[in-house]
């Protein structure tokens, strides 16, 4: 018997052609589709770096930051005194804008501590050109008395030390309030007249919802037919450490989840002495409905702001970064995982839940009968409230536990901490979000813009009203990297004095860039 080697059939060498011709044109796609993505970055010469009074810019930042203005949701704790102290130091400090700009207080909007405060800048001559809004609020969180010795200024000190202003608010938000008043001192003295109406609101209780503040000061605009074609409040920033990306981001939130407060509970009719215990107690059950919460997540949502973010972002990337990003049917999975490894991707991925406050039990010895717990979540857009607990009562399966949202059962909303559904997106092919964007590569050449949504909860959804206002953008320009993002409502809360310095270089920039004779 003579043996003769396998030779591959015709059938055989048509499927390996057939296979190589697939591999090769899947590799040009790929490689296609990353070659196709162009930056979308506006290219702008840096603006010219006026002279600005650094020390005297700085001292009223910290007389700012010394006023103890806290917000409370029980408006009764709050230091009135501190709140009326800063508006008068607006009044002395501010001379040009305080002469030149007219202002309504608080007794113009309902409010009866009359902290409110709105500027409008009015236009040369008759324009009908819809106004700008530019906002921060003065208000700052409390001070955890437990943290009080871990400061290394006292938190409202105001010390300018080591590089750095110190104290409650720098970050969030006294920085950008006074950085917007600065600039506009700056241009009144320049001589600088808008060509279209230009308000500036301050809230006074935003740390709290802003009930007196923006959401009065909203009505009252819509209440006097003013039409807005953007507003501004914080939100977005310029951080480093961008997945793939090597130089900072400034990403412009374009929308803000919404946010939920539900109270999980369990009501169970029998209790009973702790040494006989059943198989399942209230606790028990509460804890295997967190857990299964848990370990449920909301599912990841690529096509939303991530998608928008890496459209502006991806085409400043290396090429492989590209590969993936231009071709993301393909490497959706990859991303997600990349982006769910940190808290911030995570959340910027989807809806998040986490639990916040637990309560069950009385004594050592009994079975309780009841076991709450508080969940807080932050919904993504195109989610809503109703889809949220929808979602909710799927992942837990068990009838046993009611969901409450305080004052949405019988229609009203008692609590206003209660929910606020998900912002509407706004354009980021604008006019609007061009200057934005012209005015972040004037100041901050060296970044890279893109939009994105906003995790948090601002003022400004009190604006997200069409009537209102066209587009409504988040974005102040700090320069943080996460060790920053942590000091915010952190302990020894602190910026740079020259990043306060660039943003009123930036708010005076865009002033121009929005009301002046090339303003759009």
């Amino acid at each position: 018997m003579k043996l003769t080697a396998m030779r591959p059939g015709k059938k055989t060498k048509r499927l390996f052609v057939g296979l190589v011709t697939s591999i090769a044109i899947g590799c040009f796609f790929l490689v296609f589709n990353a070659a196709r993505m162009k930056s979308r970055q506006i290219k702008a010469l840096p603006a010219k770096q006026a002279d600005i009074n650094e020390a005297t810019a700085l001292a009223h930042f910290a007389s700012a930051v010394q006023l103890p203005t806290v917000s409370y949701s029980n408006r009764a704790k709050n230091n009135v005194i501190a709140f009326l102290d800063f508006q008068s130091l607006l009044d002395s400090s501010y001379p040009a804008v305080t002469e030149n700009l007219s202002r309504h207080t608080g007794e113009d909007f309902g409010d009866p501590q009359n902290t409110s405060l709105l500027y409008r800048w009015s236009a040369d001559g008759n324009n009908d050109m819809p106004a700008v809004l530019l906002m921060a609020h003065y208000d700052v969180v409390p001070i955890e008395q437990a943290t009080l010795n871990s400061w290394k200024h006292p938190p409202f000190s105001g010390v300018i030390k080591d590089g750095y202003l110190w104290g409650r608010g720098t970050l969030d938000d006294k920085g950008a309030a006074i950085a917007l008043m600065e600039a506009c001192e700056r241009l009144v003295n320049a001589g600088f007249q808008p060509q279209r109406d230009v308000y500036l609101a301050l809230g006074h209780d935003e740390e709290v919802g802003g009930k007196y503040g923006n959401q009065q000061i909203a009505q009252w605009m819509r209440n006097k037919g003013i039409r807005l074609s953007m507003v501004l409040d914080e939100g977005g920033g310029i951080y480093r450490g961008v997945p793939g990306l090597e130089r900072p981001a400034a990403l412009i939130g374009i929308a803000e989840k919404g946010f939920l407060n539900i109270t999980m509970k369990v009501q169970l009719d029998e209790a009973g002495h702790a040494s006989i215990p059943p198989g399942e107690n209230a606790i028990g059950i509460l804890a295997s409905a967190i857990s299964k919460l848990q370990h449920t997540p909301f599912p990841a949502k690529l096509d939303g702001g991530i998608s928008r973010m890496l459209d502006y972002l991806g085409p400043e990337m290396s090429f492989l970064n590209r590969i993936a990003i231009g071709n993301r049917r393909l490497f959706g999975p990859v991303i997600e995982h990349q982006f769910s490894s940190t808290p911030a991707g995570n959340a910027a991925l989807r809806t998040t839940l986490v639990p916040t406050i637990i309560e069950g039990g009385f004594t050592e010895n009994a079975l309780p009968s009841t076991a709450a717990a508080n969940l807080h979540l932050r919904i993504q857009p195109g989610e809503s409230v109703a889809s949220s607990l929808r979602f909710i009562r799927s992942a837990i399966q068990d009838e046993r536990i009611t969901l409450q949202i305080d004052g949405m059962l019988d229609g009203s909303q008692k609590d206003q901490f209660a929910y606020r559904e998900p912002s509407r997106v706004s354009s980021d092919t604008s006019d609007s979000f061009k200057a934005l964007h012209r005015t972040i590569k004037q100041v901050y050449p060296n970044v890279a813009v893109a939009p994105f949504y906003v995790v948090a909860s601002t003022d400004s959804a009190h604006y997200d009203d069409p009537a209102l206002s066209k587009d409504v953008y988040r974005f102040t320009p700090w320069n943080l990297d996460q060790s920053g993002l942590n000091l915010i409502h952190g302990v020894n809360e602190k910026i740079a004095t020259a990043e306060f310095i660039a943003m009123i270089r930036f708010y005076e920039q865009l002033l121009m860039n929005l009301a002046g004779n090339n303003g759009n």
